[in-house]
């Protein structure tokens, strides 16, 4: 999808319904509003002001984006198969998606504290989410933040929440946004007053509620075997896109700085 519609104006159950509709386009295009409703389990009338805070009419507009979005998907031929370029499509599907969901507000307050140079603790519960800390942590350091602090022992990080200075940041990835370890320490970062960032999935999920800002992404859940195969490419993308509007944002402001020195 395309929707250009700030991420924080929507509400708990629109996010579920935009991540139903990221997932099940195809399939919503031969539904009548009334199957929709029934699918998604919410009335027909707020099927109808879904649609229009997104800027369409009703219903049928909306299906005729989503119809007109689909055909431009399907430009290949359609395979049973896998193939390069069915994966390539969804891929860009979920980057389309995610790019949609970035806030230039949020990007801009975040941008604006990393200027100030404050501490950045980045927890690291192991798994495949501390590729995408580690990852970021490389891309703070290269970008001249100098106080980055990374760790995966949750005591050693409950110890700098009740330790640090009140304006140190400290940020979360999270697929799900339910991982217990992590939600803990985010909401114990709130109540003592720090600055939370995190970085998690469109759905509903109880860590972008405790944060102070939470940058969102697309994700289609894949499991085999209960080994969790989920992709975590669009938290990478938003991870880029992060640390390229905080780059952009830093020498804007060095060009300014040096300007009024002359």
């Amino acid at each position: 999808m395309n929707l250009n519609i700030p991420l924080h104006s929507l509400s708990p159950k629109e996010l579920e319904i935009m991540q139903y509709v990221h997932e099940h386009s195809d399939a919503i295009v031969s539904m009548s509003i009334q199957t929709f409703a029934q699918e998604i389990n919410y009335s027909t009338s707020t099927v109808i002001r879904f649609c229009r805070k997104l800027g369409f009419s009703g219903f049928p507009e909306f299906k005729y984006f989503l119809k007109n979005l689909n055909i431009q998907k399907e430009q290949n031929p359609v395979s049973s198969d896998i193939s390069v370029a069915s994966i390539k499509n969804s891929i860009k599907a979920d980057l389309e998606s995610t790019s949609s969901l970035l806030n230039s507000d949020d990007m801009f307050q975040i941008a604006r504290l990393l200027c100030s140079n404050p501490p950045v603790y980045l927890y690291s519960p192991a798994g495949l989410t501390d590729i995408s800390v580690s990852y970021l942590e490389s891309m703070l350091f290269i970008s001249d933040c100098q106080k980055v602090y990374k760790t995966n022992a949750s005591k050693a990080l409950r110890h700098f929440i009740q330790t640090a200075d009140k304006k140190s940041i400290f940020i979360f990835i999270s697929n799900s946004g339910r991982f217990e370890s992590t939600l803990n320490l985010a909401k114990e970062a709130r109540l003592h007053g720090m600055i939370v960032i995190s970085i998690s999935s469109i759905e509903n999920n109880d860590l972008a509620e405790v944060s102070t800002y939470n940058l969102r992404f697309f994700s289609k859940k894949r499991e085999n075997d209960g080994a969790d195969l989920t992709s975590r490419l669009c938290s990478f993308f938003v991870l880029s896109s992060f640390i390229e509007y905080f780059s952009f944002y830093k020498k804007g402001l060095e060009h300014e700085n040096f300007s009024e020195s002359d």
